[in-house]
């Protein structure tokens, strides 16, 4: 994978908030420029915790952000999107957008070549004692969503919630997202917040989760693996002010909680994850 595609698909597992600094504390902080392509380069750190057992974590230090808002129809990075309903307190899109569980996979490797042998760093370790990890490579493709996305804008929090179907025909899974979302403006800059969840199918888990019989070397024990849907939790914050002209400093910070249906295949082992980056934004 190309890393300037590879940052790209990092700054999307990472919550997408909407902030356009505040000159004034009371002016509009979510505000949109219909039909004009809007384009930013982040320069800084970022990553995410693989929580992939015997797989390196996710880092970047360039964040490309690309997105444009017709009448009607959005892009925003990767995902796309198309109005069918809205007014002041809520919004009905059709939208389509990655799955981040691909990204698990996907990234595999990239920080060793260019981290962590220059540092001699070997992140999670194994210990000596331990679950029997087979040691063979694993392959999972990343997939695309798409589905109705509903949101209710009220004084106080901005509710979401959107089913998500796999379009890409990688696993016939899907997601079920539930979001409580709060920006705040101030004089000198915008804060965001926002606590979700995350359903994810059974057919989504297996296929990510779950060891194939090829990688274990042996046939898959019936009930070994139970195939459940899982939910994962998440809390966000981002913070954003300017430095000068078309200068900002940027900072995303994501932790979330992995169900158990997932933590407890030998594939995984962590229970939650840490993802975010810091760095000064350049918008074109």
């Amino acid at each position: 994978m190309k890393p300037l595609i590879s940052c790209a698909l990092l700054f999307l597992s990472l919550p997408t908030f909407t902030l356009q600094v505040a000159a004034q504390p009371t002016q509009q902080i979510d505000s949109i420029t219909t039909g004009e392509l809007h384009l930013s380069l982040a320069l800084g750190y970022g990553g995410i915790e693989n929580p992939r057992a015997k797989s390196d974590n996710i880092e970047t230090y360039i964040l490309p952000s690309w997105s444009y808002y017709g009448e009607r129809f959005y892009v925003e990075n990767f995902s796309l999107g198309y109005s069918l309903y809205e007014s002041d307190s809520f919004i009905l899109d059709l939208q389509t957008k990655l799955n981040e569980d691909g990204i698990f996979f996907e990234f595999d490797g990239i920080n060793k070549v260019f981290l962590s042998d220059i540092l001699g760093f070997v992140p999670n370790r194994q210990p000596i004692f331990g679950r029997n990890i087979p040691a063979v490579p694993i392959e999972r493709n990343i997939s695309y969503l798409g589905g109705l996305k509903g949101s209710w804008i009220t004084p106080y929090l901005d509710l979401n919630l959107g089913y998500f179907h796999d379009i890409s025909g990688v696993h016939q899974g899907n997601e079920i997202q539930f979001t409580l979302r709060k920006n705040l403006g101030f004089a000198w800059g915008a804060l965001g917040f926002e606590l979700g969840a995350i359903r994810k199918s059974q057919n989504l888990v297996s296929y990510y989760y779950h060891y194939t019989a090829a990688e274990l070397g042996r046939s898959i024990t019936q009930g070994l693996q139970a195939d459940q849907a899982a939910i994962n939790y998440h809390a966000s914050g981002v913070v954003n002010f300017p430095l000068w002209q078309d200068f900002n400093f940027v900072t995303i910070i994501t932790y979330t909680w992995l169900g158990n249906e997932i933590t407890e295949n030998q594939m995984v082992e962590k229970d939650s994850y840490l993802s975010g980056f810091v760095g000064v934004s350049y918008a074109f």
